[in-house]
């Protein structure tokens, strides 16, 4: 019996390990072919995110914040939302430069463990564990949320947790028991809070579902059961303190917690062209940001679902009460009030409908109940579920081909919907055979073998449709680029000194990408001090502070290294700037930038940001940081300015003459330099990489005093004769105050990998010391061994007042909350276990009175 056992988990694993293998291996993705996903946030985050969590597992040196994430910040929340799953402790059997295929190693995996647990659950349920439950548990692993966001593999944690959720809450219901359930709560809560949140929810809808199907209203024990459930569900939630605390904390410097009414009105979210979705490649990998629900669960599952309800086998109470379960999951997608509140109350930010896989289980569920109902037993059943099952994806198709045609007909432009009519019509035929196969099989049950193949064979063609039109990697490429460009990097970290940034301008990492690649976490990745970060946890501050001097940022989840200038590298510290040209790598040293740690003068505190003003701003810092009124950024005197029409964009013509020797920025906001083009004396100014499609500073060369520079601007922005766009920076006096600062530097001793700064200074006369690290009330200050007040200056760094001498600085960095939150975790999982003993003592006392 346990050997039969033990083969029947197997074969679960082991079908749906060999459909992703047989995925993986036909589009030539690692490990088994040269390509891998380095697109979309694979490619752009996660990657960066795996190699840097790799790396602390592989040296045995964990640290809570990294001076890698743009300036600096708490690396916690990216730890809670993408790093906690257990399955990524096999990147430890891996290089930094095969992260790309440990990522696909753990996709695969991670797939195959949903048959397992599916199984489990299907085994729980129905006391069963015969073969034809891998019908279903295909369909689980590739349904359509898998296929449609398979690379957002810290999702696919919540997938794994969902059929053990239920088995958790049976055993409440049935058994009297909440063990599992407290450990499955709390688990997939820590693996992933965001879809843990939602695993929540869901628990409390199967909860109600399960008590309906059970008349737990009817049980002289209902408000035992009651009260276990909702203790156990609030117990789990705070024992998950330790991660949800810090997070939030973290969270809460970000744009996260903006608040938009309109996400929370009573709308509908999608309409009929949703049914596209139940057919094979209603999604595409283009259209993964903007789609309908991902609810594609084979045609064999679709037409056992609508003959659940169409058959006289199942009982009038039991559709009821399923229809209930699968409404109210419905409603949670096509509603865009509890949308919004099933994604913790934030609008998607693409990938929408997020929380479909629920939906996909319930369905599942439900049409596994038809099976073990036999409504495959009944033809005329059959038949008007296979029929209403080709009319719904034929609605949602002749919605798709008739909106764009009506909106044009009422004079608006055509959208440009995407759909295939190969997929239509391939969908159409699947339905026909699946129910052809359905009939047979009450026949001759060895026809389950032929169904279990349809199935895997449309789980195949769905996921192969979302993966054909993805761009994929060269990973080849990307182990030697990664290699090199690591091997530079860590001689240029030893040449240069603690406490220094480094920028990487161009990458030699780009080739091995398929799509354009903007090096935003490349910093993360090769365990570098550097400026720039992707990630939806990046502290808004940080990035308005950067923003408004002069960095581009395209979104709140974004801040680039471009758009620096010679002040704002000395003021962060900026020593190195690395690119690849022509296959040799060039390093741009700048000696003179001060470490992160640096003496001003006083006037810091008084400092305020104004918007859109990136060079004044600088200017008016720098006086600030010196204790002056001199002019550092000189405007550029405007000679003479013209403009002519091309085409539809307007050429400007500025005849400047220079006012100072140095650097020429050219700012105005906003402007998209991606569209424009700029000349400077007849040469094109090279754009960067990255798009830049709002503000940001551009260097446009150094040039001596009274220097006469002719600057042309071809673009769709409307410019004015206006000398604040065109400034010299001016050496002649600017430099001489980098060496001041480069003098009264820290001397950094700590190497910023154990959460702690450490340096020592010598301060001749009293002065803030300005560190050029984010603020952040993780930090403690201590000066001489005294704990010392840290002061917010420059919108979001750092300062401490120090007196005349010698002085020891250390700072040291706690995760916000943390403490709390394994103060609350631990308190809450001893209440647990007191409370699971005293019910345990107590049952066992009435049992003996029996």
């Amino acid at each position: 019996m346990k050997k039969n056992r033990i083969l029947y988990y197997i074969g679960a694993f082991g079908i749906n390990l060999a459909i992703i293998s047989v995925i993986f291996w036909i589009n030539g993705l690692v490990p088994f072919g040269n390509y891998n996903f380095l697109t979309s946030d694979l490619g752009t985050q996660y990657i960066a995110f795996l190699t840097e969590l790799r790396r602390q597992l592989v040296s045995g040196n964990f640290h809570l914040y990294l001076f890698s994430q743009s300036l600096g910040d708490n690396f916690f929340p990216i730890i809670s939302y993408y790093l906690l799953s257990p399955f990524n402790l096999l990147l430890v059997f891996f290089k930094a430069q095969s992260v790309p295929i440990a990522a696909d190693v753990i996709i695969m995996l991670k797939i195959s463990t949903m048959g397992v647990t599916m199984a489990y659950f299907f085994k729980q349920y129905f006391k069963q564990s015969n073969p034809s439950n891998y019908i279903f548990t295909v369909a689980y692993g590739f349904c359509g949320f898998v296929a449609s966001y398979f690379y957002d593999l810290m999702w696919l944690d919540a997938l794994i947790m969902l059929p053990i959720v239920a088995v958790g809450v049976m055993r409440v219901i049935q058994q009297h028991k909440y063990v599992l359930y407290y450990f499955s709560i709390l688990l997939s809560i820590i693996f992933n809070y965001y879809l843990g949140y939602m695993l929540c929810i869901f628990s409390v809808c199967f909860f109600i579902y399960l008590a309906l199907e059970n008349n737990l209203m009817k049980q002289s024990n209902r408000f035992v059961i009651i009260r276990n459930y909702l203790i156990t569900s609030i117990l789990a939630g705070l024992s998950s303190a330790v991660v949800l605390v810090p997070t939030f904390a973290g969270m809460l410097k970000t744009a996260k917690t903006s608040f938009d009414g309109f996400n929370y009105l009573p709308s509908a979210s999608f309409g009929f062209e949703a049914f596209t979705q139940l057919g094979i490649g209603g999604n595409t990998f283009t259209q993964r940001l903007q789609h309908g629900p991902s609810v594609f669960m084979t045609s064999t599952i679709l037409i056992l679902l609508l003959s659940y309800f169409f058959s006289d086998r199942v009982e009038k109470i039991d559709k009821n009460h399923s229809l209930f379960l699968i409404g109210i999951l419905l409603a949670s997608m096509f509603i865009t009030t509890f949308n919004t509140i099933w994604h913790m109350f934030q609008n998607p930010a693409g990938f929408p409908f997020r929380n479909s896989f629920i939906f996909s289980f319930a369905c599942i569920f439900i049409a596994r109940k038809a099976f073990s109902a036999g409504v495959f037993k009944d033809t005329s059943t059959i038949i008007k579920a296979t029929c209403t099952a080709g009319g719904l994806i034929s609605i949602g198709y002749a919605t798709e081909w008739l909106i764009p045609r009506f909106i044009e007909r009422m004079g608006y432009e055509r959208p440009d919907n995407e759909y295939n009519s190969y997929y239509f019509w391939l969908s159409l035929i699947c339905i026909v055979i699946s129910g052809f196969l359905i009939y047979l099989f009450q026949k001759n049950h060895y026809f389950g073998i032929l169904i279990l193949l349809m199935v895997s064979f449309e789980g195949f063609s769905n996921f192969n449709s979302v993966l054909g039109t993805a761009y994929l990697g060269d990973q080849r490429v990307y182990s030697h680029q990664y290699s090199r460009e690591n091997d530079i990097l860590e001689d240029v970290k030893h040449s240069s000194h603690p406490g220094h940034r480094i920028v990487v301008s161009k990458s030699g990492l780009n080739k091995a990408f398929p799509e354009q690649y903007n090096n935003y976490n490349d910093p993360i990745l090769f365990n570098i001090n550097g400026l720039s970060l992707y990630s939806s946890t990046l502290n808004q501050d940080t990035m308005m502070m950067m923003n408004n001097l002069g960095y581009f940022s395209l979104n709140v989840r974004r801040v680039s290294y471009f758009g620096g200038t010679a002040l704002t590298n000395a003021l962060y510290g900026v020593y190195f700037d690395v690119s690849q040209l022509n296959k040799l790598y060039k390093v741009n040293e700048n000696y003179d930038a001060p470490t992160l740690g640096f003496l001003v003068n006083k006037d810091v505190y008084d400092f305020q940001m104004i918007p859109n003003r990136a060079l004044d701003n600088q200017n008016r810092l720098w006086q600030d940081l010196n204790g002056n009124n001199t002019e550092y950024l000189k405007n550029a005197s405007i000679q003479n300015m013209s403009q002519e029409d091309v085409k539809k964009r307007t050429k400007y013509i500025y005849q400047l003459k220079t006012e100072a020797r140095g650097p020429l920025y050219f700012y105005v906001s906003p402007f998209n330099y991606y569209s424009s083009k700029i000349y400077v004396n007849g040469k094109r100014i090279s754009t960067p990489q990255i798009k830049v499609q709002k503000s940001a500073v551009m260097d446009l060369g150094d040039f001596k005093k009274n220097e006469s520079v002719k600057v042309e601007i071809l673009t769709s922005n409307p410019l004015e004769i206006n000398p604040s766009y065109f400034r010299t920076l001016d050496s002649k006096v600017f430099e001489p105050t980098v060496d001041k600062f480069r003098a009264n530097s820290m001397k950094i001793s700590s190497d910023l990998n154990h959460d702690t700064i450490k340096g020592t200074i010598k301060v001749k006369d009293a002065s803030p010391l300005l560190l050029s690290v984010p603020y952040d009330n993780g930090w403690s200050a201590y000066d001489n061994g005294r704990k010392v007040e840290i002061h917010k200056v420059v919108s979001d760094l750092m300062a401490i007042d120090l007196s005349k001498g010698y002085h020891k600085i250390e700072l040291k960095y706690q995760v916000p909350g943390l403490k709390l939150g394994w103060i609350i975790s631990i308190t809450s999982m001893i209440t647990f276990a007191l409370y699971f003993g005293y019910d345990k003592y107590k049952n066992k006392n009435k049992s003996q009175v029996k």
